[in-house]
């Protein structure tokens, strides 16, 4: 692995336009209580929730079993061994990795947001020919708010709705449902887990609470000889389900695609990309991302990045907009000292 691109402090973010994003290291080693692949606005851009925070992934071939993730547990347990096989990691035009294992198997993922569609796609497909070669993949669900922590209680519901290539969970009482799409070479089979005692290394860097339970209804599993495995995440209210109308995952997954290749050519550089990623559509309008992971939109913080990020890249429609939705949003500028709620809770 190559350490100086793959590790815990190199983090990537894919953001959805809507105030929601899906965010890790390049290590695949979640850090922070942010770290999630399903994170959505439920009032664009406000009221974040962590609905599905990662997952557990390992191939089996004619060799044996190897694991493609690595998790970090209490006290400071890092297992299994799968971020050692990372054989590079690149975010051009969204976050990839490569996977070399021992018996020979080459492995590519990638991980991108679907900008306005609410959703999360994961793909796993062979770089070399391999007979045999099957994929599982364990999600690990929370269905909490976005500063919090979850634990292990009996009001988490597992069951799952089975629809076709798509499974929907339910995990609780008024929260969106999970949708999980999966292409044809792949099927679900429901096996409920707890996993405990997750460690989050830059909150325990923070003096904040650090530890979280997830749950895991059940395993994916895909033929990667039959070619690539694909995961759609997304929710009972995102807009993708009526793009989706009778298209196949793969097709879905085509078109999300190649729309995302488009839209971020566009941009004449990575700054100018990056610039994009604070400009959202919210519930009133056109809004400014005060920062990611922690903050939502700050009218202080709007007028003063409206300047670099909309007039000085040329988006003078956009800028137009973000002013005009000023007042419904009520967002007069807020001059007292920002503290993040967990801050905040800690400090009580």
């Amino acid at each position: 692995m190559d350490s100086s691109r793959s590790s815990v402090s190199n983090e990537w973010l894919e953001t959805d336009g809507r105030g929601g994003f899906a965010s890790g290291t390049s290590a695949g080693i979640r850090t922070r209580r942010y770290h999630a692949l399903l994170l959505t606005a439920t009032t664009p851009p406000t009221g974040r929730l962590v609905l599905v925070n990662g997952f557990d992934a390992w191939i089996e071939t004619p060799a044996g079993r190897f694991a493609l993730t690595s998790q970090r547990y209490a006290p400071d347990v890092i297992h299994p061994d799968g971020a050692q096989r990372i054989e590079d990691f690149s975010v051009e035009p969204w976050p990839q990795w490569k996977f070399k294992f021992e018996d020979g198997t080459e492995l590519a993922q990638e991980i991108f947001v679907a900008r306005e569609a609410g959703v999360t796609a994961l793909t796993w497909r062979l770089t070399r020919e391999a007979k045999n070669a099957r994929l599982f993949v364990r999600p690990l669900l929370s269905g909490r708010d976005y500063h919090g922590l979850h634990k292990e209680n009996g009001a988490f519901r597992f069951d799952p709705t089975p629809n076709g290539e798509k499974v929907l969970w339910r995990p609780y009482e008024g929260l969106p449902g999970i949708y999980a799409m999966y292409s044809h070479n792949g099927h679900y089979t429901h096996e409920p887990l707890w996993y405990r005692n997750f460690l989050y290394e830059e909150e325990r860097a923070r003096g904040l609470d650090d530890t979280e339970d997830l749950a895991s209804p059940g395993v994916f599993e895909w033929d990667l000889s039959a070619g690539e495995a694909v995961w759609l995440l997304t929710t009972t209210d995102s807009p993708a389900l009526s793009l989706k109308r009778d298209l196949s995952v793969k097709k879905f997954l085509d078109c999300l695609r190649e729309n995302e290749r488009m839209r971020r050519a566009e941009f004449p550089s990575r700054l100018h990309r990056a610039a994009d990623a604070y400009i959202v559509n919210g519930r009133h309008g056109k809004t400014i991302m005060a920062g990611y992971p922690w903050f939502t939109d700050w009218g202080r913080d709007t007028f003063i990045a409206l300047r670099g990020l909309c007039l000085a890249t040329g988006r003078f429609a956009d800028a137009r907009d973000i002013l005009l939705a000023c007042p419904a949003r009520a967002c007069a500028p807020r001059c007292r000292r920002r503290t993040r709620p967990a801050e905040k809770r800690q400090a009580r």
